[in-house]
Protein backbone atom coordinates (compact mmCIF):
# COMPACT_ATOMS: atom_id res chain seq x y z
CA UNK A 1 0.00 0.00 0.00
CA UNK A 2 3.06 2.30 0.79
CA UNK A 3 3.93 1.83 -2.90
CA UNK A 4 0.51 2.66 -4.13
CA UNK A 5 0.60 5.82 -2.47
CA UNK A 6 4.00 6.63 -4.00
CA UNK A 7 3.00 5.16 -7.78
CA UNK A 8 -0.90 5.79 -8.00
CA UNK A 9 -0.95 8.66 -5.45
CA UNK A 10 -4.02 6.57 -3.38
CA UNK A 11 -5.52 8.53 -0.66
CA UNK A 12 -8.07 6.41 1.44
CA UNK A 13 -8.72 3.42 2.94
CA UNK A 14 -8.58 -0.41 2.34
CA UNK A 15 -9.87 -3.78 4.43
CA UNK A 16 -8.71 -6.91 4.11
CA UNK A 17 -11.00 -9.59 5.56
CA UNK A 18 -11.14 -13.53 5.60
CA UNK A 19 -14.04 -16.07 7.39
CA UNK A 20 -15.75 -12.82 8.84
CA UNK A 21 -12.30 -11.36 10.26
CA UNK A 22 -10.67 -8.58 9.44
CA UNK A 23 -7.09 -9.31 8.69
CA UNK A 24 -5.73 -5.82 7.83
CA UNK A 25 -7.77 -2.09 7.52
CA UNK A 26 -5.92 1.21 7.12
CA UNK A 27 -6.34 4.57 5.81
CA UNK A 28 -4.17 6.34 3.49
CA UNK A 29 -4.03 10.41 2.59
CA UNK A 30 -5.80 12.77 3.71
CA UNK A 31 -9.78 12.92 4.61
CA UNK A 32 -9.18 16.69 4.20
CA UNK A 33 -6.21 18.05 2.43
CA UNK A 34 -7.11 21.74 3.49
CA UNK A 35 -7.24 20.52 7.11
CA UNK A 36 -4.70 18.02 7.15
CA UNK A 37 -7.17 15.40 8.47
CA UNK A 38 -5.98 11.40 7.89
CA UNK A 39 -7.91 8.90 6.13
CA UNK A 40 -9.06 6.59 8.59
CA UNK A 41 -11.10 2.87 8.02
CA UNK A 42 -14.01 4.76 9.66
CA UNK A 43 -13.72 7.40 6.80
CA UNK A 44 -16.93 7.99 5.49
CA UNK A 45 -16.68 7.75 1.26
CA UNK A 46 -18.92 8.17 -1.68
CA UNK A 47 -19.60 4.30 -2.72
CA UNK A 48 -20.46 4.98 -6.52
CA UNK A 49 -21.92 1.90 -8.19
CA UNK A 50 -21.55 -0.26 -5.26
CA UNK A 51 -24.81 1.18 -4.47
CA UNK A 52 -26.40 -1.04 -6.94
CA UNK A 53 -26.02 -4.22 -4.59
CA UNK A 54 -28.23 -2.20 -2.27
CA UNK A 55 -30.46 -1.69 -4.85
CA UNK A 56 -30.82 -5.00 -6.09
CA UNK A 57 -31.07 -6.48 -2.43
CA UNK A 58 -34.05 -4.23 -2.01
CA UNK A 59 -35.56 -5.72 -4.97
CA UNK A 60 -35.01 -9.37 -3.75
CA UNK A 61 -36.49 -8.08 -0.59
CA UNK A 62 -39.63 -7.39 -2.09
CA UNK A 63 -40.10 -10.46 -3.95
CA UNK A 64 -39.59 -12.06 -0.61
CA UNK A 65 -42.38 -10.37 0.28
CA UNK A 66 -44.41 -11.24 -2.70
CA UNK A 67 -44.68 -7.73 -3.47
CA UNK A 68 -43.15 -7.89 -6.85
CA UNK A 69 -41.36 -10.68 -9.16
CA UNK A 70 -37.96 -9.97 -11.06
CA UNK A 71 -39.68 -11.53 -14.17
CA UNK A 72 -42.87 -8.50 -13.92
CA UNK A 73 -42.22 -5.69 -16.23
CA UNK A 74 -41.72 -2.32 -15.36
CA UNK A 75 -45.06 -0.69 -16.78
CA UNK A 76 -46.76 -2.67 -13.92
CA UNK A 77 -44.91 -0.33 -11.40
CA UNK A 78 -43.51 2.96 -13.36
CA UNK A 79 -46.54 5.00 -15.59
CA UNK A 80 -46.05 7.22 -18.66
CA UNK A 81 -42.90 5.23 -19.83
CA UNK A 82 -42.31 4.76 -23.58
CA UNK A 83 -43.81 1.92 -25.79
CA UNK A 84 -40.19 0.51 -25.96
CA UNK A 85 -39.85 -0.33 -22.73
CA UNK A 86 -42.93 -1.53 -21.14
CA UNK A 87 -41.92 -5.09 -21.92
CA UNK A 88 -38.87 -4.23 -20.11
CA UNK A 89 -38.59 -6.47 -16.83
CA UNK A 90 -36.70 -6.11 -13.58
CA UNK A 91 -34.39 -8.90 -14.46
CA UNK A 92 -33.50 -6.77 -17.33
CA UNK A 93 -32.67 -3.93 -15.34
CA UNK A 94 -31.48 -5.89 -12.61
CA UNK A 95 -28.64 -7.66 -15.51
CA UNK A 96 -28.19 -4.51 -17.82
CA UNK A 97 -30.02 -6.03 -20.76
CA UNK A 98 -32.85 -3.66 -21.31
CA UNK A 99 -31.56 -2.13 -23.75
CA UNK A 100 -32.26 1.27 -22.45
CA UNK A 101 -29.63 3.87 -23.38
CA UNK A 102 -27.72 5.28 -19.94
CA UNK A 103 -28.59 9.12 -19.20
CA UNK A 104 -25.30 9.86 -17.68
CA UNK A 105 -23.79 9.72 -21.97
CA UNK A 106 -26.70 12.96 -22.09
CA UNK A 107 -24.62 15.94 -23.22
CA UNK A 108 -26.52 17.58 -20.76
CA UNK A 109 -24.82 16.12 -18.08
CA UNK A 110 -22.75 19.22 -16.62
CA UNK A 111 -25.83 21.15 -16.45
CA UNK A 112 -27.78 17.90 -14.14
CA UNK A 113 -25.18 17.57 -12.29
CA UNK A 114 -25.01 21.08 -10.72
CA UNK A 115 -28.52 21.35 -10.51
CA UNK A 116 -29.70 18.10 -9.70
CA UNK A 117 -32.57 15.90 -11.11
CA UNK A 118 -35.54 13.88 -10.23
CA UNK A 119 -35.78 10.74 -11.57
CA UNK A 120 -38.48 11.88 -13.89
CA UNK A 121 -35.69 14.01 -15.43
CA UNK A 122 -33.32 11.99 -15.28
CA UNK A 123 -35.44 9.51 -17.31
CA UNK A 124 -36.42 12.67 -19.62
CA UNK A 125 -32.42 12.62 -20.95
CA UNK A 126 -32.75 8.90 -22.39
CA UNK A 127 -36.36 8.19 -23.13
CA UNK A 128 -36.67 9.88 -27.04
CA UNK A 129 -33.92 7.17 -27.82
CA UNK A 130 -34.27 4.32 -28.94
CA UNK A 131 -33.11 1.14 -27.85
CA UNK A 132 -29.56 -0.26 -27.96
CA UNK A 133 -30.56 -3.97 -28.77
CA UNK A 134 -33.63 -6.24 -28.47
CA UNK A 135 -34.20 -6.20 -24.51
CA UNK A 136 -32.89 -9.89 -23.08
CA UNK A 137 -30.29 -10.08 -25.82
CA UNK A 138 -26.89 -8.92 -23.96
CA UNK A 139 -25.33 -6.64 -21.70
CA UNK A 140 -24.65 -2.99 -21.78
CA UNK A 141 -24.42 -1.35 -18.77
CA UNK A 142 -27.33 1.28 -17.81
CA UNK A 143 -27.97 3.37 -14.69
CA UNK A 144 -30.62 4.27 -16.24
CA UNK A 145 -32.25 0.70 -15.29
CA UNK A 146 -31.11 1.36 -11.60
CA UNK A 147 -33.04 5.03 -11.46
CA UNK A 148 -36.05 2.46 -12.75
CA UNK A 149 -35.19 0.57 -10.04
CA UNK A 150 -35.88 2.52 -7.44
CA UNK A 151 -38.92 3.95 -8.37
CA UNK A 152 -40.02 0.37 -8.44
CA UNK A 153 -38.84 -0.07 -4.91
CA UNK A 154 -40.69 3.01 -4.27
CA UNK A 155 -43.90 1.95 -6.11
CA UNK A 156 -44.14 -1.70 -4.15
CA UNK A 157 -43.10 -0.96 -1.00
CA UNK A 158 -45.22 2.47 -0.67
CA UNK A 159 -41.62 4.06 1.19
CA UNK A 160 -39.22 6.39 -0.12
CA UNK A 161 -36.59 4.65 -2.09
CA UNK A 162 -33.76 5.72 0.22
CA UNK A 163 -36.01 5.48 3.76
CA UNK A 164 -36.50 1.41 2.68
CA UNK A 165 -32.64 1.15 1.96
CA UNK A 166 -31.77 2.60 5.23
CA UNK A 167 -34.60 1.08 7.34
CA UNK A 168 -34.83 -2.70 5.56
CA UNK A 169 -31.24 -3.05 4.71
CA UNK A 170 -28.67 -1.01 6.66
CA UNK A 171 -30.15 -1.38 9.75
CA UNK A 172 -30.85 -4.55 10.64
CA UNK A 173 -27.25 -5.20 9.23
CA UNK A 174 -25.66 -2.84 11.85
CA UNK A 175 -24.49 -0.50 9.04
CA UNK A 176 -24.52 2.63 11.04
CA UNK A 177 -21.83 4.60 8.76
CA UNK A 178 -23.90 4.05 5.90
CA UNK A 179 -26.51 5.90 4.30
CA UNK A 180 -28.04 7.92 1.53
CA UNK A 181 -25.55 10.90 0.41
CA UNK A 182 -27.77 14.10 0.58
CA UNK A 183 -25.96 17.08 -0.59
CA UNK A 184 -26.35 19.66 1.85
CA UNK A 185 -25.84 16.83 4.89
CA UNK A 186 -23.33 17.84 7.39
CA UNK A 187 -21.58 14.02 7.60
CA UNK A 188 -18.81 13.54 10.29
CA UNK A 189 -15.58 11.86 9.21
CA UNK A 190 -17.27 12.67 5.61
CA UNK A 191 -13.75 12.75 3.21
CA UNK A 192 -13.63 15.41 0.82
CA UNK A 193 -13.34 14.50 -3.00
CA UNK A 194 -10.29 15.20 -4.88
CA UNK A 195 -8.97 14.83 -8.50
CA UNK A 196 -5.53 15.57 -10.41
CA UNK A 197 -5.37 18.29 -12.72
CA UNK A 198 -1.62 19.14 -14.26
CA UNK A 199 -0.08 16.95 -11.26
CA UNK A 200 -2.09 19.04 -8.88
CA UNK A 201 -4.26 18.21 -6.03
CA UNK A 202 -7.97 19.81 -6.30
CA UNK A 203 -11.78 19.53 -5.16
CA UNK A 204 -13.43 17.41 -7.51
CA UNK A 205 -16.40 18.88 -9.72
CA UNK A 206 -19.85 19.31 -7.71
CA UNK A 207 -22.40 16.64 -8.15
CA UNK A 208 -25.69 17.05 -6.67
CA UNK A 209 -26.58 13.57 -5.54
CA UNK A 210 -29.95 13.52 -6.71
CA UNK A 211 -28.36 12.63 -10.38
CA UNK A 212 -26.85 9.03 -8.92
CA UNK A 213 -29.82 8.34 -6.98
CA UNK A 214 -30.60 4.65 -7.05
CA UNK A 215 -27.51 3.95 -9.14
CA UNK A 216 -25.01 5.23 -6.89
CA UNK A 217 -26.03 7.71 -4.21
CA UNK A 218 -24.73 6.32 -0.85
CA UNK A 219 -21.75 6.71 1.06
CA UNK A 220 -20.19 4.13 3.40
CA UNK A 221 -17.10 3.54 5.55
CA UNK A 222 -14.67 -0.30 4.28
CA UNK A 223 -15.82 -1.43 7.60
CA UNK A 224 -19.30 -1.22 6.89
CA UNK A 225 -18.65 -2.81 3.05
CA UNK A 226 -17.02 -5.78 5.40
CA UNK A 227 -20.01 -6.02 6.89
CA UNK A 228 -22.47 -5.97 4.23
CA UNK A 229 -20.07 -8.47 2.09
CA UNK A 230 -20.14 -11.07 5.23
CA UNK A 231 -23.83 -10.46 5.40
CA UNK A 232 -24.77 -11.75 1.91
CA UNK A 233 -22.40 -14.76 2.32
CA UNK A 234 -23.68 -15.69 5.38
CA UNK A 235 -27.64 -15.36 4.73
CA UNK A 236 -28.62 -12.83 7.06
CA UNK A 237 -30.58 -10.27 4.65
CA UNK A 238 -31.42 -12.20 1.51
CA UNK A 239 -32.69 -15.56 1.69
CA UNK A 240 -31.37 -18.65 0.19
CA UNK A 241 -33.36 -18.18 -2.92
CA UNK A 242 -32.73 -15.00 -3.23
CA UNK A 243 -28.71 -15.04 -3.05
CA UNK A 244 -28.67 -17.63 -5.69
CA UNK A 245 -30.68 -15.27 -8.10
CA UNK A 246 -28.41 -12.41 -7.39
CA UNK A 247 -25.51 -14.19 -8.67
CA UNK A 248 -26.87 -17.01 -11.03
CA UNK A 249 -24.75 -16.83 -14.50
CA UNK A 250 -27.76 -15.69 -17.02
CA UNK A 251 -26.40 -16.35 -20.61
CA UNK A 252 -27.26 -13.67 -21.39
CA UNK A 253 -25.02 -11.44 -19.69
CA UNK A 254 -21.37 -12.30 -20.92
CA UNK A 255 -18.89 -9.61 -21.41
CA UNK A 256 -15.57 -10.31 -22.11
CA UNK A 257 -15.64 -13.50 -20.16
CA UNK A 258 -17.83 -12.26 -17.31
CA UNK A 259 -21.31 -11.81 -16.25
CA UNK A 260 -24.08 -9.38 -14.31
CA UNK A 261 -26.03 -11.17 -11.90
CA UNK A 262 -28.43 -8.88 -9.92
CA UNK A 263 -25.99 -5.74 -8.88
CA UNK A 264 -22.58 -7.57 -8.63
CA UNK A 265 -19.88 -9.01 -11.52
CA UNK A 266 -19.04 -12.65 -11.96
CA UNK A 267 -16.12 -13.75 -12.77
CA UNK A 268 -13.03 -15.65 -11.96
CA UNK A 269 -9.65 -14.35 -10.57
CA UNK A 270 -7.08 -16.65 -9.16
CA UNK A 271 -8.11 -20.16 -10.42
CA UNK A 272 -11.63 -19.08 -8.61
CA UNK A 273 -14.71 -17.21 -8.47
CA UNK A 274 -14.75 -13.57 -7.68
CA UNK A 275 -18.08 -11.56 -7.00
CA UNK A 276 -17.33 -7.59 -6.90
CA UNK A 277 -18.60 -3.98 -8.32
CA UNK A 278 -16.69 -0.92 -8.44
CA UNK A 279 -17.95 2.59 -8.41
CA UNK A 280 -16.91 5.74 -9.14
CA UNK A 281 -18.40 9.30 -8.71
CA UNK A 282 -16.90 12.83 -8.79
CA UNK A 283 -13.98 12.42 -6.54
CA UNK A 284 -14.51 9.13 -5.30
CA UNK A 285 -13.62 5.36 -6.47
CA UNK A 286 -14.34 2.51 -4.94
CA UNK A 287 -14.11 -1.89 -5.03
CA UNK A 288 -15.46 -4.21 -2.82
CA UNK A 289 -14.73 -7.94 -3.98
CA UNK A 290 -15.83 -11.24 -2.73
CA UNK A 291 -13.98 -14.80 -3.14
CA UNK A 292 -16.55 -16.85 -1.84
CA UNK A 293 -14.40 -19.92 -2.43
CA UNK A 294 -12.06 -18.74 0.53
CA UNK A 295 -14.39 -16.67 1.92
CA UNK A 296 -12.27 -13.14 1.46
CA UNK A 297 -13.54 -10.08 1.06
CA UNK A 298 -11.38 -6.73 0.07
CA UNK A 299 -12.47 -2.97 0.11
CA UNK A 300 -10.77 -0.38 -1.24
CA UNK A 301 -12.50 3.30 -1.13
CA UNK A 302 -10.61 6.33 -2.56
CA UNK A 303 -11.08 9.98 -2.34
CA UNK A 304 -9.14 10.70 -5.38
CA UNK A 305 -11.25 9.91 -8.36
CA UNK A 306 -8.23 9.07 -10.56
CA UNK A 307 -7.15 6.17 -8.37
CA UNK A 308 -7.97 2.85 -10.12
CA UNK A 309 -9.55 1.18 -6.43
CA UNK A 310 -10.17 -2.12 -8.76
CA UNK A 311 -6.81 -2.71 -9.29
CA UNK A 312 -5.47 -2.06 -5.57
CA UNK A 313 -8.29 -4.54 -4.20
CA UNK A 314 -7.10 -7.27 -6.90
CA UNK A 315 -3.72 -6.61 -5.89
CA UNK A 316 -4.48 -6.97 -2.13
CA UNK A 317 -6.74 -10.04 -2.96
CA UNK A 318 -3.08 -11.73 -4.87
CA UNK A 319 -1.41 -11.22 -1.29
CA UNK A 320 -3.65 -13.67 0.69
CA UNK A 321 -4.94 -15.75 -2.36
CA UNK A 322 -1.62 -16.25 -3.81
CA UNK A 323 -2.42 -15.20 -6.87
CA UNK A 324 0.21 -13.27 -9.55
CA UNK A 325 0.77 -9.56 -8.75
Amino acid sequence: MQDQVARSGFSGAVLLGRSGKVLFARGYGLANAEWNIPNTPRTKFRTGSIAKQFTAAAILLLQEQKKLSVQDRISRYVEDLPVAWRAITLHQLLTHTSGIPNYTGSPDMPRVNRLGASPRQLLALVQDKPLQFSPGTRLSYSNTGYILLGMVIEKASGEPYAGFVEQRVFSPLGMRDTGYDITGKVLPERAEGYQVKEGKLEHADFLDMSVPWAAGAFYSTVEDLFRWSEALAGGKLLSQESRKQRVQVYSETTLDGKHYGYGVVLAEQFGQPQHYHAGGVHGFTSSLEWYPQSRVSVVVMSNVESVRSWDIATGLAALVLDGPR
